[in-house]
């Protein structure tokens, strides 16, 4: 039997890094960790865990065995051979992948010319966007390229920095060069090698960049392609950010095989069938599919971790699932590292990497949905924090935290993913700070909204329209948290303010819900707050043709203001109470009278905005009766008057109703010029309600001009999209929308007419607009 000293040299299957082969002589030499750590320049915690790392290479438990198993093996010779040549000459060390890897073929692409121009790329994103296995697929499909290969460097397990040279030398095999520093011996080692290192995670070392820049100063053939949540910040680095997955367009009509175009989509198929082999997408089952990969960002993380539970809940059942709560996600494979088994862990992972001031903000942003401009966020967070907020906003940008983009108004507009923010919001709540942000959000939103109210209906329409549009999650949630709990005020208040925005956008319906809550926590002393809901409950119902609602709301409405001494706002309730009597002859009367007492304050206070909207009702009610030329002078008034104040979108209904008017003259090519201009203003206001009601506003016409099936997929377009948006015509234009839909079904033939309707059903709001704009031959 061989002793230990007399046992034959091996070559060590392990090979140790020059720091662990250090700290090994220094553990024989009789040094403790402390006299380590202080004569290498090291912690004690990172003596200790290069002691662990030694320990289980040689597969021992104590510094004693640790010798004797080095000493057994000659590790510690100053003869101890190099790295063989065949360990040299290995490819790579990339991990084989068991699963497929399923799109970015343009990413992929992207990378590997980015390679070719910068020596150092960095994938950036936030945790779950699938970096690493990007950049394992781009790196394995480079390992010919460089003739010393591709090599993966894990950085997650390391705390320190000073680590990192150690690491990348232990996977290249780097052996003993004397007691130099582990840098130097790369830099010295590596400067005529042509290789790709791959540093996996980089984000929580930033203090290793220096020495990544070092290196690749000294190795010219070396290439590095790092994956971090941000930047790393070195000269001559490329950024290449990893956005989510392609998601499906939640308004285009799709069918379970275009639904596997998108890479989301597919993603979630192709791992749904590793848990169930015989899953497929079934035409029933496209809305649930696309839900579940809009609720998940389109996160490949996240959408493997819901793919797994296919095997226990349909589509639609997990897309109830995880909209109502995303902790419904289970955890991922035991072989992944803990911090990637769930999508808690992964975002946990990058929220603990934050500063203290960092992780106040980003707690506090989760109050806002959807998106935010930075003057919300100052107003709302900026009391909260002693640092410079735009250095702490843009320093959770760079970390992929906080995404920024264009908006409404031509604001940049800022915003985290969904899953992100909800992990965000788990974090107020555990600070104690719910309430008192959800109060500041409410305080900041209700005044925005009385702000625009006074203004959406003059020059500023065309800001305002498309800025409450990108503020719609953000109303409905300061609207939720004010009328579900104990600060209704602020809910009542916004309210009344919003019913300009959802009557002229088509969320009448939904308005209504709110105005509801908001009416039920009025009480009567407090006269001017539930004046305001009461007229705009009153105006919702009177537009949506309602009128045993509308009357008596509207009613309250008056004797309310009169008694406040609010003349404006009484005129107000007037013309709108005189919608309701457009039914017949007496009551048209009736109706005139009433708005012309509104007109009359109107024109004493100079309100230009009521002027128009008064001769509009007063067009809308004579039409409603069949006094054609009454209803065209007052439309032509109150279109006069929308130019002088700059209310563009009364100026659109204007054409549009002139088109009505027009088309019942049987001048229907001026019906349909009008038709256009009104297209063209409302498509320059970015308001879908009007685009989707107007682009059929003028079929009848078209119909009649020899463009009948034009006309039928034109009316199938504007029902499905207001259908599709829960909304739908203004009870005013339906008897023209029902005459067109009779006289181009007479003029079509039934069959064909069904054809054409259902062709337009499947338009988008875009393709329907372009076709409404196409010129009507003159033939």
């Amino acid at each position: 039997m061989c002793t230990m000293s007399s046992a034959p040299a091996h070559t060590w299957i392990e090979p140790f890094t020059p720091r662990e082969t250090e700290i090994l002589r220094l553990i024989e030499a009789g040094f403790s960790n402390p006299e380590i750590a202080h004569k290498l320049h090291l912690s004690s915690e990172t003596v200790k865990w290069y002691n662990k790392q030694i320990f289980s290479k040689l597969g021992v438990k104590s510094r004693t065995l640790a010798v004797a198993r080095a000493r057994e093996y000659r590790l510690l010779s100053a003869s101890e051979v190099p790295p063989t040549e065949e360990i040299r000459r290995a490819a790579h060390n990339l991990p084989a992948q068991l699963t497929s890897f399923v799109g970015r073929s343009q990413e992929i692409e992207d990378v590997k010319q980015l390679l070719k121009t910068s020596r150092l790329v960095v994938l950036t994103g936030p945790g779950g966007t699938g970096k690493t296995r990007l950049a394992l697929e781009t790196a394995a499909q480079l390992t010919s390229s460089y003739r010393d290969g591709a090599w993966l460097v894990e950085l997650a397990p390391l705390r320190e920095a000073a680590l990192v040279p150690d690491a990348i030398a232990q996977v290249l095999h780097e052996g003993i060069r004397g007691n130099a520093p582990a840098i130097e011996i790369l830099k010295h080692s590596l400067r005529n090698r042509h290789l790709l290192l791959l540093l996996d995670n980089f984000e929580h070392l930033p203090e290793a960049t220096p020495q990544v820049s070092e290196l690749l100063a000294a190795a010219a053939q070396v290439s590095v392609l790092a994956t971090s949540r941000e930047r790393l910040h070195i000269y001559g680095e490329q950024e290449y950010p990893v956005r989510p997955l392609e998601l499906p367009d939640p308004a285009r009509k799709e069918n379970a095989e275009s639904m596997l175009e998108y890479e989301a989509v597919n993603l979630f198929v192709q791992r749904a069938r590793a848990v169930q082999p015989g899953f497929r997408i079934e035409d029933t089952q496209v809305e649930a599919l696309a839900q579940i990969c809009i609720r998940l960002d389109g996160l490949p993380l996240a959408l493997e971790l819901a793919a797994s539970q296919v095997k226990f809940y349909p589509p639609a059942i997990l897309a109830k699932r995880l909209l109502e709560n995303l902790s419904s996600l289970p955890a991922g494979p035991r072989d992944l590292p803990a911090r990637q088994r769930t999508l808690k862990a992964t975002i946990q992972w990058s929220y603990d990497l934050l500063s203290e001031e960092e992780k106040t903000l980003f707690t506090l942003l989760a109050v806002f949905h959807g998106s935010a401009t930075m003057e919300a966020i100052e107003s709302i967070c900026a009391p909260y924090l002693s640092g410079s907020l735009p250095e702490l906003l843009s320093s959770l940008m760079d970390k992929n935290l906080v995404l920024a983009r264009g908006g409404g108004g031509n604001e940049l507009r800022y915003s985290m993913l969904e899953t992100i923010r909800e992990y965000a919001w788990e974090m107020v709540q555990v600070v104690g700070m719910a309430d008192t942000i959800s109060q500041a959000h409410a305080d900041y939103y209700t005044r925005l909204a009385e702000h625009a109210a006074g203004e959406i209906r003059d020059r500023r329409q065309s800001y305002w329209y498309p800025y409450l549009q990108a503020e719609q999650d953000n109303l409905r949630t300061a609207l939720a948290w004010s009328l579900h709990g104990s600060q209704s005020e602020y809910g009542i208040r916004l309210a009344a303010a919003l019913r300009d925005y959802w009557y002229y956008n088509g969320y009448l319906v939904e308005g209504r819900r709110w105005i509801d809550l908001a009416l039920a926590k009025t009480t009567r002393d407090q006269p001017a707050l539930r004046a305001g809901v009461l007229l705009a409950s009153g105006w919702s119902a009177s537009a949506d043709y309602d009128p045993k609602r509308a009357i008596p709301e509207l009613r309250e409405a008056i004797r309310l203001y009169q008694s406040l001494g609010d003349e404006r706002n009484t005129a107000w309730s007037k013309i709108m109470l005189s919608i309701c009597y457009m039914s017949n002859l007496k009551k048209y009367q009736k109706g005139t009278a009433l708005c012309k007492e509104g007109l009359e304050v109107f024109l004493k206070l100079g309100d230009l905005p009521g002027i128009a909207q008064s001769y509009n009702i007063l067009g809308e009610l004579a039409r409603m009766v069949g006094d054609y030329e009454a209803a065209r002078s007052y439309y032509e008034t109150c279109m006069d008057v929308s130019i002088e104040s700059g209310e563009q979108m009364r100026v659109a209904m204007s054409f549009t109703n002139l088109g009505f008017i027009h088309y019942w003259k049987k001048d229907f090519r001026k019906s349909v010029e009008f038709n256009r201009q009104a297209l063209e203003i409302i498509r320059m206001l970015q308001n879908d309600y009007g685009l989707a009601t107007m682009v059929s506003s003028a079929a009848g016409s078209m119909a009649m001009l020899g463009t009948p099936e034009r006309a039928a997929r034109l009316l199938g377009a504007s029902f499905a999209v207001l259908e599709a948006n829960g909304s739908a015509f203004q009870p005013s234009d339906l008897p023209e929308i029902e005459e067109y839909i009779r006289i181009t079904r007479e003029l079509l033939g039934v069959a064909a007419f069904d054809e054409a309707w259902a062709a337009g059903r499947v338009m988008t709001l875009a393709e329907a607009v372009e076709l409404a704009l196409t010129p009507v031959p003159e033939a």
